[in-house]
């Protein structure tokens, strides 16, 4: 029976929850799919466009925010579940930052960011400069956490005692506030009423 394109990307996912990135090859992949490699290049035609496929389907498990939530509240919301949809697979982060540096990934995430940004006053360029900010809060921080796991699993080093989450959230209140603030600056700005004193 043939695979599907949902049938190899979910074998990929569970070779990095089992194992790591440096197990990912077309041919594991292959073989824990009981086909020969070139089957596998009829939905993707490299290893980079299987990752950047990879990098699309855990990303697209971030649910969209409510729209009751305030333009800030909802740029949270998104890096909250973007950083969740990565830490539900292992060495995900580091797949998302080399599909997105190769340019093969879309970025919806990061597009979406940059929307919500907008929605909050903010400029073309500092909507996309907070879009970044949290983007690479999000994988950086990630991939230090998961490779830090790794190591730990493996017994290389011993547990560090960092709290990836406190550093997460107060990383992302930074980034909130600098936006909050450039939004106020492009409010405008009230008319200050005449008095109506002679």
């Amino acid at each position: 029976m043939s695979n599907s394109r949902a049938d190899v990307l979910r074998a990929a996912r569970d070779i990095l929850t089992d194992h790591s990135l440096a197990d990912l090859s077309m041919r594991r992949l292959a073989t824990d799919l009981g086909v020969r490699p070139n089957a596998l290049y009829w939905h993707f035609p490299n290893k980079q466009t299987l990752l950047a496929a990879l990098s699309d389907d855990i990303l697209g498990e971030v649910a969209a925010p409510p729209p009751t939530l305030s333009w800030d509240e909802r740029l949270a919301f998104l890096a909250t579940g973007m950083r969740a949809a990565l830490l539900g697979v292992p060495d995900s982060a580091e797949v998302v930052s080399s599909s997105w540096a190769s340019g093969l990934s879309p970025k919806s995430i990061a597009i979406e960011l940059a929307d919500t940004a907008r929605d909050g006053g903010l400029s073309v360029r500092d909507a996309q400069a907070v879009a970044t900010a949290v983007c690479q809060l999000v994988i950086g921080l990630t991939i230090e956490e998961q490779t830090r796991a790794q190591m730990e699993r493996l017994q290389v080093i011993g547990p560090s005692g960092r709290d990836f989450t406190t550093e997460f959230t107060d990383g992302l209140s930074v980034i909130l506030d600098g936006a909050r603030m450039r939004s106020i600056g492009k409010q405008p700005v009230p008319e200050i009423a005449e008095s109506k004193e002679k």
